[in-house]
């Protein structure tokens, strides 16, 4: 039997073109602000490696030797299989994200940073303890002072979700391959496949978003057009009744201001705005976030996520907000990247 198509054999570029995969990897890169690779488990790059503004490709790949990392990051006797992180003696992370064809096997790598994690350095700190190891602190630090800022939470959320998102996009592209192996995938069978992905990443938006925040709980609506409300589809940390009984009609509610307004709500007692007042009904909720998820492309709202504390020692901040765009819009890359590629006019 032709083994060509089966998983062991293929590469990532088998199944996304070089084009579309720079493209997601360019997208990605924008949204967290930090360098990322693709690579394959031998350390070939994949595609060019992408940089977000505001830092100096060249200066930065020759003052931290860029590659040299990839040994330890990723050693090839010995490949990782779930994320990896490495944090180098200057003080700066990388990050080895798993993209799997299947559940054990890894086709390619996202490798992210550097960034840094936790407090940044003080300067002065910083500059006697690279001196001491022989290093120009003066030249490094400009450096350093470029690279995005995550706190622990917030990298290990990102990082969870963006293994999500390349992992889906890789194993709806291997099941289509295989579907149209067999018969030709469109109409219901086409779409059960991408709900299938879709409902995944959604899912770990959910999981990422509460850590990232500590909610207690939240919960991810989509759209229902046949009966034009929003729709309760993932939840955790709710109670059965309130998933049951969770719909909102467009419009309505906060879910449905959020999603009609397409902005991000963040409710607490500070909160004045009387539209906003009056559709907040649970006062024993210290504090809330809802967002709407709008794909790219896509005219309208295709869902929204919910989260809320009840812990006042745990309020969401306008730092949440920030962290929580990032996901959204990488949960919109993944949904995007699910539609087909245009065909190549033959």
């Amino acid at each position: 039997m032709d083994d060509r198509g089966t998983a062991d054999a293929l590469t990532l570029l088998d199944l996304v073109d070089s084009p579309r995969w720079q493209r997601l990897q360019d997208h990605l890169a924008r949204v967290l602000g930090v360098p990322l690779r693709t690579v394959s488990p031998s350390h070939e790059l994949l595609v060019a490696p992408s940089w977000p503004l505001g830092l100096d490709a060249e200066r930065l790949v020759s003052a931290l030797k860029l590659g040299e990392e990839l040994e330890q990051l990723i050693p090839r006797g010995q490949l990782p299989t779930d994320t990896a992180s490495l944090t180098v003696p200057l003080g700066v992370t990388y990050a080895a994200v798993p993209i799997r064809v299947m559940p054990k096997q890894s086709v390619a790598y996202f490798v992210v940073g550097p960034l840094v994690v936790g407090p940044r350095e003080e300067e002065t700190q910083f500059r006697h303890r690279v001196g001491a190891m022989g290093m120009d602190g003066q030249t490094l630090w400009p450096l350093l002072l470029s690279m995005k800022l995550y706190t622990f939470s917030g990298i290990r959320s990102a990082l969870n979700l963006l293994e999500e998102v390349g992992t889906s996009i890789v194993q709806l592209a291997y099941q289509v391959r295989q579907l149209t192996a067999i018969f030709p995938v469109g109409g219901k069978m086409d779409r059960a496949v991408t709900t299938f992905y879709a409902d995944r990443v959604f899912n770990s938006l959910l999981e990422s978003a509460m850590l990232a925040t500590k909610a207690d709980a939240g919960s991810v609506m989509l759209y229902d057009a046949k009966r034009d409300v929003f729709q309760v589809k993932i939840a955790h940390g709710l109670q059965h009744g309130l998933v049951a009984a969770g719909a909102v009609k467009r419009g309505e509610g906060l879910a449905g201001l959020a999603a009609a307004e397409r902005r991000i709500l963040l409710l607490d007692e500070h909160t004045n705005e009387p539209e906003l007042v009056n559709r907040m009904k649970r006062r024993d909720i210290v504090s809330s976030i809802v967002a709407p998820l709008t794909p790219e492309a896509s005219p309208e709202p295709i869902g929204v996520l919910n989260l809320r504390t009840s812990d006042p020692d745990r309020k969401f901040t306008q730092e949440h907000l920030e962290l929580l765009r990032r996901l959204l819009e990488l949960t919109s890359i993944a949904l995007a990247s699910f539609r087909p590629a245009p065909s190549s006019p033959s």
